[in-house]
């Protein structure tokens, strides 16, 4: 079985996939593909800076994610463009990890840690999907106290995901994580079973 696992920005994805992993469970991370496919030289970083300019780059030719973050984040069209250049190369890299993911454990769930996974259209490449939710508030205090953003920053990011609503509409397994650390794990054991 392979099972999609997303969530808004903020919602506590990460820290279910690092639990899935801690249990012995095959996480493969979208945002791992993403940055080893925009590493400096490679053909989809070139594309990139060709698309939102040179600005984009550092001085070594590296990515300046939180730059083309700001452009892409802030508005939709750029959010499609960026995804349209990386869907091919994403959808290739992640069934390649997932076919080494079945050879190595043939019999095991295979979580694909994907945050824009209804976005991007990537749900049918899953069984199932879990969704990770969290309350508004919660969320806005999380980001901005993880990456330093202003709320006007984190609702415009907010604004170009799908609403939490839609996801947990579509979801098969809806892990609420607005309490502890613990709740949050016996959620993810309980979903298990």
């Amino acid at each position: 079985m392979v099972y999609g696992l997303t969530g808004g920005t903020g919602s506590g994805k990460t820290t279910v996939a690092n639990y899935l992993t801690e249990m012995g469970y095959t996480v493969i991370d979208a945002d791992v593909i993403a940055r080893s496919l925009t590493d400096p030289g490679s053909n989809v970083l070139q594309l990139l800076a060709e698309t939102f300019g040179e600005e984009i780059l550092a001085e070594d030719g590296s990515l300046i994610r939180k730059r083309l973050g700001d452009i892409v984040f802030n508005n939709k069209e750029k959010l499609q463009q960026l995804n349209d250049i990386m869907g091919p190369s994403m959808d290739k890299a992640f069934l390649k990890a997932l076919n080494d993911a079945v050879l190595e454990r043939p019999y095991s769930k295979v979580f694909f840690d994907a945050p824009t996974l209804y976005e991007s259209g990537r749900e049918y490449m899953v069984d199932k999907v879990w969704v990770v939710a969290a309350g508004l508030e919660t969320r806005i205090k999380r980001i901005m106290d993880r990456d330093g953003l202003s709320r006007e920053q984190v609702l415009a990011r907010m604004a170009n995901q799908l609403p939490e609503e839609e996801k947990i509409r579509r979801a098969d397994v809806v892990i609420y994580n607005d309490g502890t650390l613990e709740d949050l794990r016996r959620a993810v054991e309980k979903a298990l079973k």
